[in-house]
């Protein structure tokens, strides 16, 4: 049975499916079959990240997916992350190369800044102090968001949006935004926060379709 999959807009009128396929902690050796099955049985949000580090593996499923003729690369919605050590803006356009090089793709359709907080920039992906705590980089996130919206304008994804942030956070994206963010991707355990943020969106910004998507 093939799933028919219903689908909402954006507020700039791109169409996401409401049930995608996560492929946090997938298994390597494993995700590329999950990848597969899930196509096979009707699913079309993928949704990636750096950091899940198995973006290979996911590409290698589309791809094997496309060269099979079960899809068409516009048939799929695919969602990646930029991760918290690449925030300085003149590292996000390379951020996103390498993950459309890791999953061979000339495009996403969704990139999200993964969190609103940035890690030292050192080459490690968990940075630590010597103390052993988590090494933050003084980044602000509304300069990783204008070069969100660089990478948006070059073609590299055609939509971009957050994850993880608090209505403060994003309150202060949409106020300093050129193009504001078409959805804040959260998890279950967040769900009345997230429910929270929306309410807020729409009574302070009027932002009436921005999209919370919630992840389990």
């Amino acid at each position: 049975m093939v799933l028919n999959v219903p689908k909402v807009k954006f507020y700039n009128g791109y169409e996401v499916p409401i049930f995608g396929l996560g492929t946090w902690k997938s298994k390597p050796g494993e995700v590329t079959q999950a990848v597969k099955d899930a196509i096979d049985i009707g699913y079309r949000h993928i949704d990636c990240a750096h950091i899940y580090g198995n973006e290979k593996e996911v590409g290698a499923a589309i791809d094997a997916k496309i060269k099979k003729g079960v899809v068409k690369r516009e048939d799929l919605f695919i969602t990646s992350k930029l991760w918290n050590t690449f925030h300085s803006p003149h590292l996000v356009e390379p951020a996103v190369k390498k993950t459309l090089a890791n999953l061979g793709l000339d495009y996403l359709d969704l990139y999200l800044i993964h969190w609103p907080f940035g890690y030292k920039e050192d080459g490690e992906l968990f940075p630590t102090n010597p103390d052993g705590s988590v090494a933050l980089s003084d980044v602000d996130y509304l300069d990783t968001w204008k070069a969100m919206e660089s990478v948006l304008s070059k073609g590299f994804t055609k939509n971009i949006g957050v994850s993880n942030f608090n209505s403060e956070q994003i309150t202060r994206i949409l106020e300093n935004a050129t193009v504001k963010p078409v959805t804040n991707q959260v998890s279950k355990k967040r769900i009345k926060r997230a429910r929270i943020t929306h309410k807020n969106f729409q009574s302070k910004l009027q932002i009436k379709s921005l999209l919370t998507f919630i992840y389990f």
